[in-house]
């Protein structure tokens, strides 16, 4: 699950969050990584392209109409584990260091909120150049939170050696 801002465009200054989600298959099998790249691509654009978004957040709307105790209902059956086993998320931060009363903020820590009943959560953001992980899970579930983490290691140095590959080409 890849939550997604549904803001439009006029709607940018105003307070509040306007979140929904996307269902995204992830090609963790995929050897290649500029083939898992481009399959994970298409599939965010065609559900970008086919509403998905915002008929999730349609139906969140709907659901915050909805008294109390059916409320509840559906806000499991939402984020059921059925629906999806992990939520990653990426925050764009500020592209330069930003202060407070003269002293730089050095580093963000993203931070996402683990699902009822789901074993990991992915989060990135990306501050001054840099992006931080935050990788939340819950031990018992998933006690090799490790693997996850050296497998995104070795991902971004797939992808960079692809990026510089692909830009000498050029």
């Amino acid at each position: 699950m890849v939550p997604v801002n549904i803001r439009r465009e006029g709607e940018h200054g105003e307070l509040g969050n306007k979140v929904s989600s996307l269902f995204v298959e992830l090609p963790v099998a995929e050897a290649d990584p500029q083939r898992r790249y481009e399959l994970v691509r298409a599939t965010v654009k065609e559900r970008k392209a086919g509403g998905q978004a915002l008929a999730a957040g349609a139906l969140t709307g709907l659901a915050e109409l909805a008294p109390p105790v059916l409320h509840a209902s559906l806000a499991r059956a939402m984020s059921a584990k059925r629906l999806f086993n992990v939520t990653i998320t990426n925050i764009p931060g500020s592209p330069r260091f930003l202060y407070a009363f003269g002293a730089p903020m050095v580093d963000v820590v993203p931070i996402v909120p683990l699902a009822a009943e789901h074993a990991v959560a992915i989060a990135a953001v990306s501050y001054a150049g840099g992006v931080t992980f935050g990788l939340y899970a819950d031990r018992a579930a998933m006690p090799d939170l490790d693997v996850l983490r050296d497998g995104i290691i070795t991902s971004l140095h797939e992808l960079t050696e692809l990026a510089h590959a692909t830009a000498a080409a050029r």
